[in-house]
């Protein structure tokens, strides 16, 4: 009898107060979610503008008999980009020089590709690399 009496004195938590716990636990996890959800969109989706180098290529001419390879190169970065090395069908060959692209201009690299030589209406891949670890990858049919 006397424990009946015990449970019956205790009362439980207002109906007011268990309500607020409830609004800011959804509150402090909505916090998280929405904490969590910002930084994998903004890792997934965001760049430093004028902080990475980006080429597009304009135009690609590969002349058979010179061995030679011309392409148009725009930088559509935002920092200078200097091309230090080409690639013909992944062998290293050499270009004339080093070429500064500023940006939202175009320059024009000269590719020797005198090693592994141009066959007439064959399809070379030609990757251009700069000293900051930008790289144009295209395809040019030589003529």
């Amino acid at each position: 009898m006397k424990m009946k009496r015990v449970f019956r004195s205790k009362k439980a938590f207002s109906a007011v107060i268990a309500s607020l716990i409830l609004m800011l636990l959804a509150v402090a996890a909505g916090v998280v979610v929405y904490a969590y959800v910002m930084g994998w969109i903004g890792g997934a989706t965001g760049h430093n503008t004028g902080q990475y180098g980006e080429l597009s290529l304009d135009t690609a001419y590969a002349n058979a008999t010179t061995k030679m390879i011309t392409a148009h190169v725009r930088n559509v970065g935002g920092k200078l980009v200097t091309s230090n090395a080409a690639y013909v069908n992944d062998s290293n060959v050499t270009s004339t020089e080093a070429v500064e692209i500023v940006p939202n201009a175009v320059a024009s690299i000269s590719i020797n590709a005198t090693t592994p030589g141009l066959t007439k209406n064959t399809t070379y891949q030609v990757k251009i690399a700069c000293t900051d670890g930008t790289i144009l990858t295209f395809s040019v049919t030589a003529k």
